[in-house]
């Protein structure tokens, strides 16, 4: 019996060394398992949307410019005149 210390508990504790043993034998095994599934999903999840076909430089910019448009963060955006009016009333 190998005797661990547990912050838990604050003391020492008896433990089963076959049990830890055995731990010690399927811990690797187990994360080289799961390291192997884990790079299956990732590589399946690159061909999936490589798969897709992707937007070039000119296209994001196009989408840009009708996002901005769309939301109201224009130059000229009616809320800035107002803004611009109320400072100017503000200064006289």
């Amino acid at each position: 019996m190998g005797r661990v210390f547990s912050w838990e508990y604050f003391s020492f504790l008896n433990i089963d060394e076959a049990a830890a043993y055995k731990e010690i034998l399927i811990l690797p095994v187990l994360v080289v398992l799961l390291f192997f599934i884990w790079m299956k999903l990732v590589n399946n999840s690159k061909t999936d949307t490589s798969a897709k076909e992707g937007l070039d430089i000119r296209q994001a910019y196009e989408d840009a410019l009708a996002n901005e448009v769309g939301s109201g963060t224009e130059l000229d955006s009616p809320d800035e005149a107002e803004e611009k009016d109320d400072t100017e009333k503000k200064d006289d």
